[in-house]
């Protein structure tokens, strides 16, 4: 049968209809209740250590009629995902919908699994509007205070009742320790603390327990004031299954051909690659299989009364049988051998019947095509032009004349994977510390504006990947995507295919779209504060203005209260430079009779949100066996002396922030390189004070004299301001003495792109050998960019 072409004819018909149709109204009103925008950030890795800087660009995508005044604030929290603790948070300015910023991620933070939370000051609902969740791990570059490893002692048996498992404990050069571990451990509901012997060793006999939604058993050692971590997935016998099947329109339809979906995950959602049998009515008709995405598919010819069943061929599975949905006596089955297509839609509508019937096309924000088709005959082949529809992830949705879905298809809209962004050095293998020029060309793109990272190819795992191309057009749209083993899920088209045919859309339903009501679209919105309060310590009100002064920074600035005493902390000019503390003093000659209370709203939200948006990613076994494993290799590493704590007897209110025993009371130092806050000699005890009119290396102009204020004094407050974002220090290290182990060796925020000719950047390889990556993200005019670029470094001398 010749295709039937829905072309220019019914693409008039449709937008002249659809404005007046309920359903577009329904749609559109869907649209204003949940207004689609998302907030991206490109972090420069997804890999970091202690003492690193995180440096990041965040975007806000997808506008539309979205205010983008109403984001005036960015708050980046560094989360733990082993108990959702919030490690620091700091604040930076939006502005048109872009925010720079750094973060330094503390010595002392333990390694492990992290997320990176990022969202906005605008609340909807009593909840930030705009929030982006970044999976980061933290290793160390320091050498471990103890070595310590778990592991099985018997084979994996499914039959046994008990895990037997061994943890091992000693020196970092593998003797034996002076005093016993204490361990502490958890598995399932159970949860102990024991100690390792005299040889530093612990058996442990674990009970086997079914169905855990955490498979791995966590450990904490704790050896005097060291701590460090162990986590491995034990065995638990057989594991019960998670079986899905997708019937393409979503049902099966009595004699009538559809395909089917399915899907096979464990209890953590991880997908399961097997072989299965199709049975009809207990006799095997076919032998279906899912692929390494645990997704397959199967053609059924679903026959009146009869029952369909698959049977798993895995052993280490329970309840390896499951039954498909029943079909329908009557109804309509679409089918899409591509769903992922440039300009056109084919597609086949099978029906058991005469019925007039609508379809439409839309995104459950607009709707693009709204047609009434009378399916006269059993089988229709049909083609859909695109133009007019927007790039990404759309719905088809057959519905009959009383607007009751009868089939519903996912697609992908005008999908390119061509380089629009070409990114090219000048060589792909460098030497250590040789310059290298990297060229942009953008000829076919306006407007654009992209974040540069230059980093060691080991610093992005691709369990943590996280590209604007995916997460704008797949991730943000479908619930659950599990990582492709590849850096960009957009690109790969095979795997896209699969999770439309199986993922299916999470935020709405046709139902949901049909209950909203007009009121559905007021909502509370309110702004995220830092607010203060000014009282008398002898508990009497104020009832005039109060001058209060701000120090921390190069800046002097003036707060004043109200009459009741209470100020606002979110003003532009309160504003700070980056690794900056500030400090708030009430500015009058009895300040000792007042005390300041600062309402940081975002420490607040921060916890909530570290409570529900964290803690319900889904649990993965960590396969961390050896704490080893989370330290970089010594050819990635410099060699750190040790800090020495020195104890103050004056009476300075400031302590050494950052910069050890060199720092002064800002917490600013030079390092012995004479670069000042250098990010590679974080407290070394080489550090020195550095001095007022003296201009270093890493500074913007002369060093300004820094403040310092009497520990007893009572009137004032340090609070977390607002900042703005550091600027990266590209250094040609031509000092050979100076050890330059950088693993991201550029970091460009906001480049602007030019048109009509090539952008052309400079930088330097570091002393780290291996290959690294170039990863370029961002915003051009109506969508997002995303390039990649590789090279390697070799050592002097092995360069050709």
């Amino acid at each position: 049968m010749r295709w039937f072409l829905i072309s220019i004819i019914c693409s008039f018909i449709v937008f002249k209809a659809s404005s007046q149709s309920k359903v577009a109204q329904k749609i559109a009103l869907n649209n204003s209740v949940n207004p689609t925008t998302n907030l991206f950030v490109h972090f420069d890795k997804n890999v970091y250590s202690n003492n690193e800087t995180v440096y990041f660009t965040a975007y806000i995508l997808k506008t539309g009629k979205f205010e983008l005044k109403d984001h005036k604030i960015l708050a980046v929290a560094l989360i733990r995902d082993v108990d959702t603790s919030i490690i620091k948070v700091d604040k930076f300015v939006t502005q048109d919908g872009l925010a720079f910023g750094n973060i330094l991620i503390p010595d002392s933070v333990a390694t492990g699994n992290y997320h990176l939370l990022a969202y906005t000051d605008k609340l909807v609902n009593g909840k930030p509007e705009l929030i982006f969740k970044q999976p980061i791990t933290i290793k160390t570059n320091i050498e471990l205070p103890f070595r310590a490893n778990i592991k099985l002692i018997d084979k994996p048996n499914i039959d046994s009742k008990d895990n037997k498992v061994l943890i091992s404990v000693t020196t970092h050069d593998y003797k034996f320790l002076a005093k016993p571990v204490t361990v502490n451990y958890k598995y399932g509901s159970l949860q102990k603390t024991e100690k390792t012997d005299a040889s530093g060793q612990l058996l442990l006999t674990i009970p086997k327990q079914e169905n855990l939604i955490d498979p791995n058993i966590q450990v904490k050692l704790k050896h005097q004031t060291d701590s460090s971590f162990l986590s491995v997935p034990l065995p638990s016998g057989k594991t019960k299954a998670y079986v899905k099947f997708y019937p393409e329109s979503g049902n099966l339809v009595n004699n009538v051909v559809s395909t089917v979906a399915w899907e096979v995950t464990d209890l953590q959602k991880r997908p399961i690659a097997l072989k299965a049998f199709l049975f009809k009515d207990n006799s095997p008709i076919d032998t279906i299989e899912t692929n390494s995405y645990g997704i397959g598919k199967f053609r059924l010819l679903a026959d009146e009364n009869a029952v369909y069943t698959v049977k798993l061929d895995n052993q280490n599975l329970k309840d390896s049988t499951y039954t498909l949905p029943k079909a329908l006596n009557t109804g309509l089955v679409i089918n899409i051998e591509n769903a992922v297509v440039k300009d056109t839609l084919s597609l086949i509508l099978r029906n058991t019947g005469n019925q007039k019937v609508f379809i439409r096309v839309h995104n459950f924000k607009q709707c693009f095509l709204d047609i009434p088709f009378d399916m006269k005959v059993k089988m229709r082949k049909l083609k859909i032009p695109l133009t007019d529809i927007p790039k990404g992830i759309s719905t088809i949705t057959i519905t009959d004349s009383l607007d009751r879905p009868l089939a519903e298809r996912l697609f992908f809209a005008n999908y390119n994977d061509k380089e629009v962004l070409s990114a090219n050095t000048d060589k792909t293998v460098y030497q250590q510390r040789e310059k290298v020029t990297l060229k942009l060309e953008s000829k076919k793109l306006q407007n654009s504006i992209v974040s540069i990272a230059v980093v060691q190819e080991n610093r992005i795992a691709l369990k943590n990947s996280n590209d604007i191309e995916s997460y704008t057009y797949i991730k943000n749209e479908l619930e659950n995507i599990s990582p492709n083993g590849k850096s960009s899920i957009y690109k790969d088209q095979d795997y896209l295919e699969q999770i439309l045919r199986v993922k299916g859309w999470r935020k709405y339903t046709w139902q949901q779209t049909f209950n909203n009501k007009p009121s559905d679209t007021i909502k509370t919105t309110d702004s995220l504060l830092i607010t203060g309060l000014v009282k008398r310590t002898n508990k009497k009100p104020i009832t005039s203005p109060i001058n209060l002064t701000t120090l921390g920074d190069d800046q002097i600035r003036i707060v004043n209260t109200s009459a009741a005493g209470i100020f606002d902390l979110n003003t532009p000019n309160l504003v700070t430079e980056h690794g900056k503390k500030m400090y708030l003093f009430v500015n009058a000659n009895n300040r000792g009779d007042y005390g300041i209370q600062i309402n940081d709203m975002f420490d607040k939200a921060s916890k909530i949100l570290s409570e529900t948006e964290v803690s319900f990613i889904s649990t993965e076994p960590l396969n961390l066996a050896n704490n080893s494993d989370l330290v970089f290799k010594n050819n990635e590493k410099a060699i750190r002396l040790k800090e020495v704590v020195i104890k103050k007897t004056d009476d300075r209110r400031f302590h050494y922030a950052r910069g050890g025993a060199g720092a002064n009371a800002c917490g600013d130092y030079v390092c012995i390189y004479n670069i000042l806050n250098c990010r590679n000699h974080v407290a070394d005890v080489g550090n020195t004070q550095p001095i007022a009119g003296v201009t270093y290396k890493g500074s913007n102009g002369p060093y300004q004299e820094c403040n310092n204020y009497a520990k007893d004094d009572k009137s004032y407050v340090e609070f977390a301001g607002i900042r703005y974002h550091k600027e990266f220090y590209l250094d040609d290290y031509k000092d050979p003495l100076e050890p330059a182990f950088f693993s991201t060796i550029y970091w460009n925020y906001g480049t602007i792109l030019d048109q009509k000719k090539e952008t052309e950047l400079t930088f330097y390889t570091s002393d780290i050998t291996g290959p690294f990556k170039v990863i370029i993200q961002g915003v051009t005019g109506g969508d997002v960019i995303y390039a990649e670029k590789k090279f390697e470094v070799k050592q002097k001398g092995q360069v050709n």
